[in-house]
């Protein structure tokens, strides 16, 4: 038995269940290929691997220089092979690096560098590269990385906190763009009262038809007007950035000059019977790309083509700014935070889904309000983080969170009576109140509000769900989907679907969608609690009593009473006897 400290990289394929449900082999196939791809560069860069088993792959060097570079090469080098390949033929990794003390036993490697690797890996982005705090010790002043500090993760079974940081891109030139500033404080556009504001310019008409400007026009007009809707951004007024139309643009100038913090760009190519539309996100202050999307339709009918992809666009780029402005407000000196900041610094944390981060994410909302006691935003925070402790059953008692999420949402919606997120949290609250029609009500009004809210869309297809609506809960949670591929609360999107086809007692479908859940977050007690009580009731008790064992590792507490917090008599009956089939004694 050996002990050295070395660099540890894992990869591992996302999506790699339901791509083997679709095509086992042509799966199998593309996976060969990529492994092929990582294990040249990873020897080319001084590494090893040390295994692969299913979609994981896991490597040591003896460099977390190498580590880190070779990394960036094969994230760099998969993509161009998926842009040559058919959507369902792309396969993305996730990877994570740490620098740790292991354990040689024979060819294998064990020990807490490797488990902390593999927590890392599991908090990356699809396609990018996660890497701990004793790694950017290892590499700072060596390699010019653009970092984005996700901020402390508590990783399963590591006792101290993780600080973990992902590279966005990597420089061409080798050196430090002068304005990035890994370390701390973002260069603020002045103005909106600290709020970042948004300009949408002229998209750009690619096609050979000149015709076809207008179609441009029109989609970054109603853009305009879609974001807008979003309520918390200010949105610069056509006139002003349509001044832009023909004219070569630094997004960070036009931010300059119209005062805007982000600034969304695109183009439009017409070829034969078929469009292409493609736009993104840039953060004005560092030429960053916070989001990008790429969207083929056929032209049949023009103007529903065009609604169509302003919504889509739109619902990705809501979620995308909230990211971008919870990064920039947990960069940015604590004691300097004003209402703004306060409210997203709240937002970062709710969005850990954790104890500890529900409690500070409403500290931060508190003193948002102290600010500014009309932030419907701050009510907001604070009304989804006493629903959380309800949700996750951090608290012994429901009543008291309850009514205070419903007071401080209430508070949202008197502050802003048409605010998206506002009703949404309304919704949400009177949902797990029991006021099931109310909810269905105020979650209407909030899509009605603003028609590209993923997290309305969400919002409404759990309510109808729970409500032993299934049917119709469905197609509202595909909605958010689509309008927002890319989000955060993905799993939860998939989840709510598994929930809602094993309510409609479609269990094969049920048990795909809780997978799929797990694939992106794999901690979730309730998506094993699906596999676990659809696969008794399908005679699958090898399956059920696997999936059971995660669910009690997870959640060794459940009762028949918790269940009956969220479920509707029936459904819970037919969660315990597929549960008890199992072999549940819960």
């Amino acid at each position: 038995m050996e002990r050295r400290l070395a660099a540890i990289l894992t990869a591992d394929a996302v999506g790699y269940t339901q791509m083997m449900a679709r095509d086992e082999v042509a799966t199998l196939e593309t996976l060969d290929a990529y492994r092929s791809i990582m294990g040249g560069l990873i020897k080319q860069h001084g590494g090893r691997v040390v295994d692969a088993v299913g979609d994981n792959l896991l490597a040591e060097f003896p460099s977390a220089v190498d580590a880190v570079q070779c990394a960036i090469e094969i994230q760099r080098q998969l993509a161009e092979n998926n842009a040559e390949r058919p959507e369902d033929r792309q396969m993305r990794f996730r990877i994570g690096i740490n620098v740790g003390d292991l354990i040689v036993i024979g060819d294998r490697i064990v020990g807490d560098g490797v488990n902390v690797a593999a927590r890392i890996e599991a908090e990356a982005t699809p396609g990018s590269v996660a890497i701990s705090r004793a790694v950017l010790d290892q590499v700072d002043g060596k390699l010019p990385l653009n970092l984005r500090d996700k901020g402390e993760f508590s990783l399963k079974n590591v006792p101290r906190p993780v600080r973990i940081y992902e590279i966005e891109h990597k420089p061409d030139d080798g050196e430090r763009d002068p304005d990035d500033s890994r370390a701390g404080i973002e260069p603020q556009v002045p103005g909106f009262g600290g709020r970042s504001a948004i300009a949408v310019l002229p998209f750009r008409n690619l096609s050979a038809d000149p015709n076809q400007e207008y179609f441009a026009d029109g989609l970054a007009e109603d853009l305009i007007t879609s974001l807008a809707a979003l309520r918390v951004y200010p949105i610069i007024s056509r006139n002003s950035s349509f001044a832009y139309k023909d004219k070569p643009t630094d997004p960070r100038q036009a931010g300059k000059d119209l005062g805007a913090h982000y600034i969304v760009t695109g183009s439009v190519r017409k070829v034969g019977d078929r469009i292409r539309v493609n736009a993104e996100l840039v953060d004005s202050g560092d030429g960053r790309q916070v989001w990008s999307g790429r969207y083929d339709r056929e032209i049949s009918d023009i103007f529903e083509v065009q609604d169509e992809i302003t919504a889509s666009i739109a619902g990705a780029v809501g979620p995308a700014l909230f990211q971008s402005e919870m990064l920039h407000a947990i960069r940015r000196a604590p004691k300097n935070a004003d209402a703004w900041d306060c409210v997203h610094r709240g937002m970062w944390h709710l969005y850990r889904y954790t104890r500890e981060g529900v409690a500070k994410a409403r500290a931060w909302a508190a003193r948002a309000l102290e600010l500014q006691p009309d932030s419907a935003t701050a009510y907001c925070v604070i009304a989804f983080s006493h629903m959380y402790e309800v949700i996750y059953q951090w608290v012994d008692s429901r009543e008291e969170p309850l009514r205070a999420a419903m007071q401080a949402a209430e508070h949202a919606v008197a502050a802003d009576r048409d605010d998206p997120m506002s009703l949404t949290a309304l919704g949400f609250a009177c949902s797990l109140c029991g006021h099931r029609d109310r909810a269905v009500a105020v979650l209407e009004r909030a899509v009605q509000a603003n028609p590209s809210s993923a997290l309305a869309f969400w919002s409404l297809g759990a309510t109808l769900t729970t409500a032993g609506r299934p049917d119709e809960g469905i197609p509202m949670v595909e909605k958010a989907m689509r309008l927002s591929p890319q989000d955060p609360l993905m799993n939860e999107f998939l989840f709510t679907i598994g929930s809602a086809h094993f309510m409609a007692e479609r269990y094969d479908e049920a048990i795909q969608f809780a997978q799929r859940s797990l694939d992106i977050k794999s901690d979730q007690p309730g998506a094993w609690r699906i596999i676990a009580a659809a696969s008794a009731l399908l005679g699958k008790l090898d399956e059920a009593r696997r999936a059971l064992g995660q669910m009690i590792r997870l959640a060794p507490d459940l009762t028949e009473e918790r269940l009956r917090v969220f479920l509707r008599e029936t459904d819970v009956e037919r969660y315990v006897r597929g549960l008890r089939l199992a072999g549940w004694s819960g």
